[in-house]
């Protein structure tokens, strides 16, 4: 029994939470720009759903003023007057808010107070139209069953918190409750006002308050799982993108259809091998690390796609270049490898050979091939001493 008397509570204090708001807080009070974010998103599907909606009920509007102008007579003219003053206020009032609504939504930049005003606005001139046409027919039932239409569409359409909510049905609530007692509504009509405005209140900001939760754990979500993308696509030890991290970025490129001139500069460090075998794995990995850090600063200004492309292979994606910028670029990359000066435990330093490989401005990027041709060079230049430069065929090395 007590076990169950926890759950019920537990239950009732999320609830609570919900309704109050404090949920929504717990969640973003460590993410503003997830709060930020969640306003916008907030008025854009309000804006939306407003639009959407408003639509179908000017359409009716419209028909409905042909028919009561249509159907109009000496005996009904009060009535008539009354349900064309609500039909014509729903045709101008909330045709021009969603006008408004629409343009200000559509903007780059949204003026969020502005487009929440209008909001709540558009839904007042509809609940007052509704009051209008109310008054057209004194009957309990109908005046009665059209406030409970309204309730049905605040809780289909808006997203609303508990204060929006209740400051928008609150002139039709109390509308309605006036009109019931005046003209001699019966006591359950007036209970099933205030039951169906209650549950309307507990729905909609139960509804607002998850769809908030939501929006929020999602974005905490993808930004987990995009922390995770980016960890599980760099190098642990020299910080830069692994192979993995540099498909995916060259995906990108294809994917926004980069039709520039882009090269791939393949460097490896020369006889890293045999350095290896005479020093001890912390050594190794210090000399990569250095190296590396010194192609970065060379490259920083052309380049943010750095790559390891595996042991002692890095690989550089440029965009934006000429191809007579090519060598000069290898070159000084090579050369600040170069003036490191870093000791090879042979008399000697370590020294970096490179391999380039370009695509034209216009040709179709094949990212394998440009990868390819840059590991080809590589090859050759290797092959012809190490420490210089390789490029479409040719090897170059200035003194």
């Amino acid at each position: 029994m007590t076990g169950f008397k926890n759950i019920v509570k537990s239950v009732i204090s999320d609830y609570a939470k919900h309704l109050s708001g404090n949920k929504i807080r717990e969640l973003s009070e460590q993410d503003a720009l997830s709060k930020n974010l969640l306003q916008q998103h907030l008025c854009t599907v309000n804006s939306r759903r407003t639009v959407f909606f408003s639509v179908p009920a000017i359409v009716a509007a419209i028909v409905f003023s042909v028919l009561t102008i249509t159907s109009m007579s000496a005996e009904n003219i009060r009535e008539s007057v009354l349900s064309l003053a609500g039909l014509l206020l729903t045709i101008i009032g909330c045709g021009s808010l969603s006008v408004l609504i629409y343009r200000e939504f559509r903007r780059k930049k949204l003026n969020l107070i502005k487009l929440r005003r209008m909001l709540v606005l558009f839904w007042l001139c509809f609940s007052l139209a509704l009051m209008l046409i109310s008054l057209a027919d004194m009957s309990c039932n109908v005046y009665a069953r059209r406030f409970y239409l309204f309730l049905t569409v605040m809780t289909v359409f808006p997203l609303l918190n508990f204060k929006q909510s209740l400051l928008i049905i609150s002139p039709y609530l109390v509308f309605s409750v006036v009109l019931g007692a005046v003209f001699g509504a019966d006591p359950f009509t007036l209970f099933l006002t205030a039951v169906f405005s209650l549950a309307y209140l507990l729905i909609s900001s139960l509804v607002y308050t998850s769809y908030c939760c939501l929006f929020i754990s999602d974005r905490k979500l993808n930004t987990a799982n995009e922390r995770c993308r980016q960890i599980n696509e760099k190098d642990s030890l020299t910080g830069v993108l692994n192979k993995k991290g540099l498909l995916h970025r060259l995906t990108d490129i294809i994917d926004r259809g980069a039709d520039n001139n882009i090269a791939a500069v393949f460097f490896g460090v020369d006889n890293f091998k045999e350095y290896n075998r005479t020093h001890t794995d912390s050594e190794g990995d210090e000399c990569l690390y250095n190296i590396c850090k010194c192609v970065q600063i060379v490259a920083k200004p052309v380049t943010d796609i750095i790559a390891r492309y595996g042991g002692d292979e890095f690989v550089l994606i440029v965009e934006n270049t000429k191809e007579y910028d090519l060598v000069s670029f290898a070159e000084q990359i090579r050369k600040n490898v170069e003036r490191m000066a870093l000791p090879d435990g042979n008399d000697g330093i370590m020294t970096a050979t490179v391999g380039v490989s370009s695509i034209a401005d216009g040709d179709f990027f094949d990212y394998s091939k440009l990868l390819k041709e840059a590991e080809d060079n590589l090859a050759l230049a290797k092959k012809s001493g190490k420490n210089c430069v390789g490029y479409m065929g040719n090897v170059f090395k200035v003194k």
